[in-house]
């Protein structure tokens, strides 16, 4: 009996403590609910803000692209331009000012084929059906000969085997005409046996086939040899720049009706 009261007694001191302590446990429990709210709220805050700054950054490092990109392309469009700008100041200011309006100044496009430095397409609007050969001319020298194939105008510069155009060597004006041995020799043949030329002497244009006028410097005469009743004299070209951003393209408007027998040389190289 004795043992079920102090059951009981100790039972009521701790309900006793327990109501006594209850305000104390509410605050703390409280003040527990509190922090770790705190610390949930400031860790979404701080995830939130950390998304936020991860999609800006991600939005500002494309724009970012977008624009050097876009730099890119403005400084390689500028640089062509540039080059443009620059290839037309160098024709216009360093060549030979032709006031003649059937001297067109004419832009090079490209190589007709890869590794062929003789044959160039040429940007040229002035159509006709009737078939022409127009010189051109860098630095004001005789480069070569200009016709149309296939609506697209096609310079052949000296060095070609598709190149040839009448000259006069001296001051005798001796007559003869340009042409390419097959090993790639610029000469001068055809030349009337009985005229007198030397090693040095001035070779210019004829204008007697219709493709050049008169007095363009072409090149000195070098070495001289007969050969088949002729003289036949290698020719030094003039250096001109190899700068064919543009050349001038001469059309004579006189109508050609003389035309070189090049099966003939053809004939005369492989013998």
């Amino acid at each position: 009996m004795r043992r079920f009261y102090v059951i009981i007694v100790a039972l009521c001191i701790i309900v006793a403590i327990a109501f006594g302590y209850i305000p104390f446990l509410q605050e703390y429990t409280l003040d527990i609910t509190l922090h770790i709210k705190k610390y949930y709220n400031d860790k979404k805050e701080n995830l939130t803000l950390f998304i936020n700054d991860y999609m800006n950054q991600a939005t500002q490092i494309k724009n970012m692209r977008e624009k050097i990109e876009q730099l890119e392309i403005d400084s390689i469009k500028h640089k062509a331009l540039q080059a443009e700008f620059d290839n037309l100041h160098y024709a216009l200011e360093n060549e030979r000012h032709y006031s003649d309006p059937d001297v067109h100044l004419v832009k090079v496009l490209s190589y007709m084929t890869l590794g062929t430095y003789t044959k160039i397409w040429m940007d040229y609007t002035h159509l006709s059906d009737e078939p022409k050969i127009f010189g051109l001319v860098k630095d004001g020298y005789a480069i070569g000969i200009a016709k149309m194939v296939d609506n697209h105008l096609l310079g052949i510069l000296n060095g070609d085997r598709d190149c040839s155009y009448s000259v006069y060597i001296g001051e005798n004006r001796v007559p003869g005409i340009l042409r390419t041995m097959e090993n790639g020799d610029i000469v001068i043949d055809y030349i009337p046996a009985w005229q007198s030329i030397k090693s040095g002497d001035n070779v210019v244009t004829s204008g007697l086939d219709g493709i050049f006028f008169e007095d363009v410097q072409v090149g000195v005469i070098g070495s001289i040899k007969p050969e088949n009743g002729y003289l036949h004299a290698e020719l030094k070209p003039h250096r001109f720049s190899n700068r064919l951003s543009y050349v001038w393209l001469i059309d004579t408007k006189i109508p050609q009706t003389t035309n070189l027998n090049t099966n003939m040389f053809r004939q005369e190289d492989d013998n």
